[in-house]
């Protein structure tokens, strides 16, 4: 008996290690990927492909590979148009646009000029959708068909953080554009101070809203970032050199475009932004499928309990 516990203990011992090992060795391999991300050059953003067959939807995170960075026609895919409630009035309900269903979601937001429906008509919540995440474009508030008002400087981190719940994001990339900032700004500062960041990513496009917070603060944001604008909007490179204090940022200058970028030059943000994605989503897709074999290997294992044997 006491033999075949401890053979018992060895075994679990083995398997148990040798998961850890694999994990480990995913991890070095796809952290060297990461290392090796560059934003694609204007030569690749202008190339036809045809749609994405339905069925293929997930081969960004299934792939092993970085995305192809060549784009076509933009995909046809049901966008859905809804109002969420974040309070009990009418007054508090928020438009949303969404594509797409899994556990990979990215939020899109938008400046003064625009809606949600921009990020239909450039195709982003499409792109997305085909790629394999779920898209989200929302309406803030004072915009487009949201009821609310506009949110006082004061509630912005209480609200961005009810419509997160609201929309029941876990793992979440945050795309702000300009005006957005000053509610993606806050709520990132807000969000590292209290040691619970809730974004797995953060893609600002020449915000506003930098200028509120010291240098300092932005060395100690730990969200992975990717730096979008357009080579021509010099009136936002303050922002620009103030977000590149971010230890772990990205980059992207689109080229011949100004402060709305990603409208002017939709190919090359698309391009950039799914290369981005790829690398912030694809090791959380391998960690969970190597966790979930693991949990599947250990409960395959037959566990004996030692029978006790009392004295009267």
């Amino acid at each position: 008996m006491i033999a075949r516990s401890t053979f018992l203990k060895i075994a679990l011992s083995g398997i148990f290690f040798f998961g850890i090992g694999v994990v480990a060795l995913n991890f070095i391999s796809y952290s060297k990927r990461q290392d090796n991300f560059q934003p694609p050059d204007d030569a690749n953003a202008h190339f036809s492909s045809k749609d994405r067959d339905m069925n293929q939807i997930k081969s960004d995170l299934e792939s092993n590979n970085k995305p192809e960075t060549k784009l076509g026609t933009i995909p046809e895919f049901s966008v859905n148009g809804r109002t969420i409630q974040l309070g009990q009035t009418k007054d508090q309900n928020v438009f949303v646009r969404d594509c797409g269903k899994s556990p990979y979601s990215v939020l899109l937001l938008h400046g003064q000029s625009f809606t949600s429906k921009n990020w239909k008509d450039i195709g982003t919540i499409q792109y997305l959708c085909s790629w394999g995440y779920k898209a989200i474009a929302v309406d803030l508030p004072g915009y487009g068909n949201s009821s609310l008002p506009v949110i006082e400087e004061k509630f912005v981190v209480q609200w961005f953080t009810k419509l997160i719940r609201t929309l029941r994001l876990s793992h979440t990339v945050v795309v702000s554009p300009s005006m957005s900032g000053r509610f993606t700004i806050p709520y990132i500062m807000d969000s590292e101070k209290s040691l619970k960041p809730i974004l797995d990513g953060f893609v600002p496009i020449s915000p506003v809203y930098t200028e509120k917070y010291s240098k300092t603060d932005f060395t100690h944001v730990t969200i992975p970032t990717l730096i979008v604008y357009g080579e021509n909007d010099t009136k936002f490179q303050s922002a620009i050199d103030t977000l590149k204090l971010i230890p772990n940022n990205t980059l992207l200058t689109i080229k011949n475009a100004s402060h709305a970028c990603y409208i002017d030059r939709p190919n090359d943000f698309h391009n950039g932004l799914r290369q981005f994605l790829y690398s912030i989503y694809r090791p959380h897709m391998i960690q969970q499928k190597l966790n979930r074999r693991l949990s599947s290997s250990l409960a395959s294992i037959p566990l004996k309990r030692k029978k006790l044997k009392i004295n009267d």
